[in-house]
């Protein structure tokens, strides 16, 4: 049996990592907005300001000092996973909106480099 593996797969892994880390910010944007919209339900901000209060307060399921660096890393999944899930549970047509007014705001933005 031979092994047939993609020779460019690692590139490609690379490539897709660069593109997740090149949309952090407007994700955050996204996040921003959606938390100061009328329009979300209260529930997903009570969510997320629950998760930035869990990150912030000195009391964790895994505590810091006992396992520092997957003390840390729970902090930031919690946080990361709060944040995905306000963008995934919020209205489609909200969600919509916003990514095009931030779409709008890159291009016109980085228009010089375009």
């Amino acid at each position: 049996m031979s092994n047939n593996k993609d020779p460019y797969s690692k590139l490609k892994m690379q490539l897709y990592l660069a593109r997740i880390i090149f949309h952090i910010p407007n994700f955050i944007k996204l996040s921003l907005r959606l938390l100061k919209d009328g329009r979300v339900p209260f529930y997903l901000k009570l969510l997320v300001y629950g998760a930035i209060a869990y990150v912030i307060s000195p009391y964790d399921l895994i505590p810091d000092f006992l396992v520092p660096f997957l003390g840390y890393f729970e902090d930031i999944i919690i946080g990361i996973l709060c944040l995905i899930s306000l963008v995934k549970l919020s209205p489609p047509e909200v969600v919509a909106g916003h990514v095009k007014a931030i779409d709008m705001e890159n291009k016109q933005r980085y228009r010089f480099f375009r």
